[in-house]
């Protein structure tokens, strides 16, 4: 299957009443002809180059090899009438590209556009996160085949490492990831922000508190002081028992928050996989462009 630039003109009223834009994101690597290639046929509006920040890191003659081809690219794009935005991403950490990848598809689809993902241009890696991504968010994801790779440095540096001769971009099967409760979801965010943070684990109150204030349904109704005159009145028990049976335990069955005891007391702690979990939701805010 092949991408098709189809364009009518319901598909091209946006949510907002506008038109949509079509909308690409190139993980880029030392490749330009797979990152080009697709819109000698397919028309786009915009496109976002995701690499490696310019003062990673790094080694800094791999660094400076990256924005040749960052570079290369943009003029490209931007020749075929495509706005281009540079994303700066650590390409190499999964949760990064993923927390990244997922912000940009979920904004994009918020504003009414169509998104696309390159998972072709970047290396391996990458292109697995990549991957989860787009399957998560829903987004049309492309390959971009190669006919041949570079022999030197001359064709590498016209090229990338891949040669495309004749354009074949082929679109993968969609295949729904389940994802947990959009509650459940919101709380392994928030997990996560803490934990950046420097805060590691949430008590069975401030989780009750951080759902009152999510609005999640049983506990919106609590104004602050009902929730506190629950806790007093000895009614802690109910929203305890309606927290662990209702969340809590099905995000320790599905491995993505662990309980960490002290005493009889425990905090709730977010787990390697809840992270990625939390990052692929497209809730945790991206890089500043």
């Amino acid at each position: 299957m092949y991408l098709v630039n189809i364009v009518t003109q319901e598909n091209n009223q946006a949510l907002t009443g506008g038109l949509r834009d079509v909308v690409h994101i190139i993980p880029l690597g030392h490749e330009i002809d797979r990152a080009v290639a697709p819109f000698t046929k397919n028309k786009a509006d915009r496109a976002y180059i995701l690499a490696v920040p310019p003062d990673a890191d790094l080694d800094p003659g791999m660094v400076k090899k990256q924005h040749y081809f960052v570079g290369r690219v943009t003029e490209r794009l931007q020749d075929l009438g495509i706005a281009v935005t540079f994303v700066p991403v650590a390409m190499f950490d999964i949760l990064d590209v993923l927390k990244v990848v997922s912000c940009l598809i979920r904004t994009e689809k918020e504003a009414g556009n169509d998104v696309y993902v390159n998972m072709s241009s970047c290396g391996r890696k990458t292109s697995v996160a990549v991957t989860l991504a787009a399957m998560v968010h829903e987004a049309p994801l492309y390959y971009v085949s190669a006919d041949r790779y570079a022999t030197g440095d001359g064709e590498e540096c016209e090229h990338g490492l891949s040669i495309v001769e004749n354009v074949r971009t082929e679109v993968f099967q969609q295949f729904r990831i389940m994802m947990p409760r959009p509650e459940n979801v919101g709380l392994l965010v928030e997990l996560f922000r803490r934990k950046e943070a420097g805060t590691d684990g949430m008590t069975s109150e401030e989780i009750i508190g951080f759902f009152h204030g999510a609005n999640v349904h049983g506990y919106e109704k609590l104004h602050t002081a009902e929730r506190d005159g629950y806790l007093r009145a000895g009614k802690k028990r109910a929203l305890l028992n309606r927290t662990n049976r209702g969340y809590l335990r099905e995000l320790e069955e599905q491995g993505y928050v662990e309980r960490q005891w002290r005493g009889r007391n425990f905090s709730i702690r977010i787990t390697q996989a809840g992270e990625h979990i939390a990052c692929v939701s497209g809730l945790v805010p991206g890089p500043r462009m």
